[in-house]
């Protein structure tokens, strides 16, 4: 066998076995995470005082505290990747008008660029219900990164429930809402 051939097949041999080491450590390390991920829990601890984190918003990037201090607020986490959020925007954006006669705020939580919530928020009233966090304030707030997933806090900013949009809790919440927009446009 010619030496330039055997050097090529231990070559080849070496890569295989980097490649396939390389690929076992992911698959370790992409198994711890989901073991961590398991264990933590969806939100913050209920009746908790969520953690405080500074936010920017969308339009004009001026600074604001979540949770925010004297009116209980909705946070509600999306994904411009998610087809299901891009589905609740209208829904969302259908609160907007009942939030003062329901005495509450509304705010869209995202860590993503601002050029993509930007794309994504297109033509809806909700950039300007929408704030940026980093990815730690993002993970104390959202432990598990879901989407779509909101946080009903009190005026303390106490977290008082949280879970998927769409559960038995935000159905009560869509259901009290269409009522205030129902009274409101009775009014």
């Amino acid at each position: 066998m010619d030496a330039g051939v055997l050097y090529l097949l231990l070559g080849v041999l070496a890569f295989g076995v980097a490649l396939a080491l390389m690929l076992s450590l992911a698959a370790v390390e992409a198994a711890r995470h989901l073991a961590a991920a398991g264990q933590r829990q969806a939100t913050p601890p209920l009746d908790e005082i969520l953690p405080a984190v500074t936010a920017r918003m969308l339009q004009g990037g001026a600074r604001r505290q979540l949770p925010p201090a004297g009116m209980p607020a909705v946070l509600v986490f999306l994904s411009s990747t998610c087809p299901k959020c891009r589905q609740k925007l209208p829904e969302l954006a259908g609160y907007l008008p009942q939030l003062d006669d329901a005495g509450l705020e509304l705010w869209l939580v995202s860590r993503e660029p601002r050029w993509r919530l930007r794309r994504f928020l297109r033509g809806s009233p909700l950039a300007g219900h929408t704030l940026r966090v980093d990815m730690r304030s993002y993970r104390a707030l959202n432990p598990t990164m879901s989407s779509p997933f909101y946080l009903f806090v009190n005026e303390e900013g106490r977290l008082q429930t949280g879970g998927t949009v769409g559960d038995e809790n935000w159905e009560t919440f869509r259901a009290q809402m269409l009522d205030a927009g129902t009274e409101r446009e009775a009014a």
